[in-house]
């Protein structure tokens, strides 16, 4: 089975010419947008090429210091540098970058436009890393608009009126949220232009709000996919049917895009979801819908006050951890609210038991 990184190799060579666009190059352009570029691509006027941008960035950081991130996004400045050494990347133009962080108005967020051999842009909004910081962000968006939204509708309006390009919107994670959001609240002359909207593994939207008419309109451009074990894909009410697929990771770790498999010029499909996630994914749902904002904030406070006492800093160390990192969680939970608590021991069996199933794995 292959990665996006093997895809590269495999078509790298191959222009938008020779070999149309394809949701592997969403994905990767997706992923793309997890680069730190400040000062490395233009915020208004201007471009630079992904290979003048990888030269750029690894003049300024050093491998050794990109292998000391401690989530996947240090795979994201080899993928960069993978990118531009391809004919297919190497010349794609990235302009209009954009990268927004307020902890007064707990806010983040990053976009960036990528011009494409093909005549077209595909407009890539960041999402959320692996932490459990970043996880809690996805988990906040169900408690309601968040300003991030605004600010990705309108980065997405301006941007396209910048040029007159058919348009290609999506995301990774959080990113794939904001695709959907920017792309049904975007300008009617902009929103015309866009070809498709790519959500890779992204939270939905309250109900009322997923079947506003905005989103309505874009529902059939809506290309939807989610690992086997998808937890953030899962979250809140979706207007598009997901395409399942394999990934390498086990448990929740195959929201790491960079575990994706792929066969060809597609995603390698996966029947169904594994039942486990998608009974979380349902009841967490249902649980959310029948809170109101307040208590879905307490909610979300105490499941990650709990996640936070393993002492884990991402969301592949509290998988690996096991038992050692259950001991702590189980001692917080037991000091919460007994409603809270049987619905967040629900998460904790599905850990243990991801956890598990990865230890029998390794097994001869």
């Amino acid at each position: 089975m292959s990665t996006i990184m093997d895809y590269l190799t495999w078509r790298g060579d191959l222009t938008f010419t020779q070999s149309p666009f394809n949701e592997i190059d969403n994905l990767l352009l997706s992923c793309l947008s997890y680069a730190e570029l400040d000062g490395i691509v233009p915020k208004r006027r201007g471009s630079v090429t992904i290979a003048e941008a990888s030269a750029a960035f690894f003049e300024k950081h050093t491998e050794k210091e990109i292998n000391s991130y401690r989530s996947f996004l240090r795979q994201v400045p080899f993928l960069l540098k993978a990118m531009a050494e391809t004919k297919r990347f190497g010349k794609a133009e990235l302009m209009h970058y954009v990268n927004k962080v307020s902890a007064k108005r707990e806010l983040q967020f990053s976009a960036v436009e990528i011009f494409l051999g093909d005549g077209t842009s595909y407009i890539a909004y960041r999402g959320t890393d692996d932490t459990l910081i970043g996880w809690r962000e996805d988990f906040n968006m169900s408690i309601g608009s968040v300003p991030s939204e605004h600010i990705a509708a309108k980065y997405l309006s301006q941007t396209g009126s910048f040029n007159r390009h058919m348009l290609r919107v999506g995301g990774h994670s959080k990113g794939g949220h904001l695709a959907l959001y920017a792309s049904a609240k975007c300008d009617r002359a902009v929103q015309r232009r866009i070809l498709g909207v790519y959500n890779n593994d992204g939270p939905g939207f309250n109900h009322n709000l997923s079947e506003d008419e905005d989103f309505k309109k874009i529902q059939p451009r809506i290309h939807r996919f989610i690992p086997e074990f998808s937890i953030v894909g899962m979250l809140m009410h979706h207007n598009a049917k997901p395409i399942v697929i394999q990934s390498s990771g086990t448990g929740i770790r195959q929201h790491n895009a960079f575990n994706w498999q792929l066969e060809g010029a597609r995603f390698l499909r996966s029947p169904s979801l594994n039942p486990a996630a998608e009974g979380f994914g349902e009841s967490m749902k249902t649980w959310l819908e029948q809170m109101n904002l307040s208590e879905r904030q307490l909610f979300i406070d105490d499941m990650f006050s709990v996640l936070d006492a393993s002492g884990a800093v991402t969301v592949s160390e509290l998988q690996t951890q096991g038992l050692r990192g259950m001991a702590p969680m189980l001692r917080q939970l037991n000091d919460l609210h007994p409603e809270t608590k049987e619905k967040i021991d629900l998460l904790l069996r599905l850990l243990i038991s991801q956890w598990a199933e990865s230890k029998r794995t390794l097994l001869p």
